[in-house]
């Protein structure tokens, strides 16, 4: 079976990337020393960059790089068709772990402002109690002497109170801290929602990474096995030598354990991938072959920073925190002062006591209830001294995360800037490694270069295209942690960043997915 990601198909794939690899001057060294005219140089691709940018703009993993992580017995659910960053985005919404928790979360802190209300509003309770009475009753007869009698009857009353705040200022001070912590409630959910998102992408760009470098990695693999072959051909031949073969082979070991390292990681990331969406996706979308490079809106820092002052998502929560402590503050002072409370009760009693026997008594109550404090042996004073300690704590915890989230936007404002600037330049690199693997390949072919030679120029050209792969993502990913910097990682950035970066799903085969 499949690995449930692939990448680019095409005629002309990293498959044809082995015959590139394959020591040009090898095949046509042999031939060179059985005559003296020039050697036919066989037709073959080179390993460039045109080579992988065809790999990856074409939709499905070259010969090889499928990588079966399970039975078909045991296999997880998957996911039809073309998975873009956009649609994971909304799967994430359905199925990751963490972003339910907050909801959650976030829907239990919001019975906080009915929980404040509640303390504005009318109380009211009632009660009954039946019992049955039974002892002796002694009293002085008409003699002097003690007489005694059995008592035996049933007690029972009821009572309906309603009890409505006229001017308490502890239950007013009590609804202020359940909308402040409501809203506090609601700042922490959007925090965990820029953190779900970057998780999200997180996910996503290390799968694309992983499966870019195993198809390198592969086709590598296959190259050097083919050169080592030819190597050791020529050494029958007595045309080459056996340290080149050996050098070859060698080099060919530690590309297959660079493969089995890279099946692994491709393995891990995918089921990370995997838990936030809810089933294994067949097909992701990767990164555009032609990959665009857009100025950044807006381009001045100064913007982004008071963007991220007023709307990243840590320091809304903070600045609600501190609210909330405010609120306790008030809440810890309202006990010095006063309360006033309109009471109306009804009761209905039979048999009450000894002096109601066989009496039944009915009394509705109407007034004012005062209570005044004088004295709590001192805990109002260290409550509201703790109180403003507290919210003393939160504010320097609120200038904490401002300044946390001024270095953060400064960070990725600079990696955004700074990965055009690197993408550009490992695309000379990789340019250069291609014409210099080219010049050691006519160099070997001549006898001024060594095998050697030819294997570092190769892994040099391996490296900087594995290295060009990872920069273009981490260039996305920089750009969606400036988004979530300034607390817009929503749906309509994960929206436009698939649209500008990512090969567009194929709409015959990709599954909508309610957003």
């Amino acid at each position: 079976m499949s690995f449930p990601v692939r990448f680019p198909p095409a005629s002309n794939r990293l498959p044809r990337l082995a015959a590139a690899l394959l020591l040009g001057g090898a095949c046509a060294h042999a031939a060179w020393a059985q005559g003296d005219k020039q050697p036919e140089k066989p037709a073959r691709p080179g390993w460039n960059l045109e080579t992988l940018e065809s790999l990856r703009g074409q939709g499905a993993a070259p010969a090889g790089a499928s990588l079966a992580l399970m039975s078909p017995s045991a296999r997880a659910p998957a996911l039809e068709g073309v998975v873009d960053l956009a649609r994971a985005w909304r799967l994430a919404l359905e199925h990751d772990p963490s972003y339910q928790a907050a909801i959650s979360e976030q829907a239990a802190a919001d019975t906080e402002r009915a929980q404040g209300r509640a303390a504005l509003l009318p109380q009211v309770q009632a009660g009954y109690s039946r019992s049955r009475i039974s002892g002796t009753i002694e009293q002085p007869g008409f003699l002097g002497q003690r007489v005694s009698s059995d008592v035996r009857y049933d007690s029972s009353s009821a009572y309906v109170q309603l009890q409505q705040p006229l001017l308490n200022y502890s239950r007013y001070a009590d609804y202020q801290r359940g909308q402040a912590r409501a809203g506090q409630g609601l700042a922490a959910f959007a925090v965990k929602q820029q953190e779900a998102g970057l998780r999200l992408a997180t996910a996503y760009l290390n799968v694309l990474l992983a499966g870019d470098r195993l198809a390198l990695q592969r086709e590598l693999e296959k190259s050097l096995d083919e050169q080592a072959r030819a190597q050791e051909s020529l050494y029958v031949q007595n045309e080459g030598t056996r340290t080149d073969a050996q050098e070859t082979r060698a080099r060919l070991a530690r590309t297959r354990a660079d493969v089995i390292a890279a099946q692994d990681q491709l393995r891990t990331v995918n089921r990370e991938l995997q838990a936030l969406l809810g089933a294994a996706p067949l097909q992701l979308a990767p990164a555009k072959p032609d990959f665009p490079l857009p100025p950044l809106v807006p381009a001045d820092l100064g913007v982004w920073l008071e963007r991220a002052r007023a709307n990243n998502a840590e320091v809304k929560s903070a600045r609600e925190a501190v609210k909330v402590a405010d609120t306790e503050v008030s809440r810890a002072a309202s006990r010095y002062f006063p309360s006033m409370d309109l009471v109306a009760s009804l009761s209905k009693a039979e048999s009450e006591n000894l002096s109601t026997l066989s009496q039944r008594t009915n009394t509705f109550l109407v007034g004012i209830s005062v209570n005044i404090p004088i004295f709590t042996g001192g805990y109002n004073t260290a409550n509201t001294a703790r109180a403003r300690a507290d919210r003393s704590r939160l504010e320097q915890e609120l200038r904490a995360a401002t300044e946390r989230a001024q270095a953060e936007t400064t960070r990725q404002y600079s990696a955004v800037l700074s990965g055009e600037q690197r993408i550009r330049a490992l695309e000379a690199a990789a340019e250069s490694s291609r014409l210099s693997l080219e010049a050691a390949r006519k160099g070997y072919e001549y006898g001024v270069a060594s095998n050697v030679d030819v294997l570092k120029v190769q892994d040099k050209l391996f490296q900087a295209l594995s290295d060009l792969s990872r920069a273009r993502l981490e260039y996305i990913l920089a750009r969606l942690s400036l988004a979530a910097a300034v607390g817009d990682l929503q749906a309509g950035e994960f929206d436009a960043v698939s649209q500008v970066f990512f090969t567009a799903p194929d709409p015959a085969r990709s599954l909508s997915t309610a957003g």
